[in-house]
C-alpha cells in the first residue's frame, strides 16, 4: 500500500480523531501523492483532517506519537 492509502485507511478507521501522525519515513511520499506542502506549522489538512510529520519509526497514529 502507498503513504496515501494507509492514511485513508486510518481516517476511516477513527473518523473522529482529528489529527493524524504520518512516519517521516512516509511523508514526502505522501505530500507528493496529495500534491500539498505543510503550512507554516508543519501541518496538512487532507479530507477535513489535520496530518503531521509523526517521526521517524513511528505507526501512522491518531494519537500524538
Amino acid at each position: 500500500m502507498e503513504a496515501r492509502d494507509l492514511v485513508d485507511v486510518a481516517i476511516d478507521e477513527d473518523p473522529r480523531a482529528p489529527c493524524l501522525w504520518v512516519p517521516s519515513e512516509l511523508w514526502p511520499e505522501f505530500l507528493a501523492a496529495v500534491g500539498r506542502r505543510p503550512n507554516l506549522v508543519g501541518a496538512v489538512i487532507y479530507r477535513n483532517k489535520t496530518i503531521r510529520e509523526g517521526g521517524p519509526l513511528t505507526d501512522i497514529t491518531t494519537r500524538r506519537p
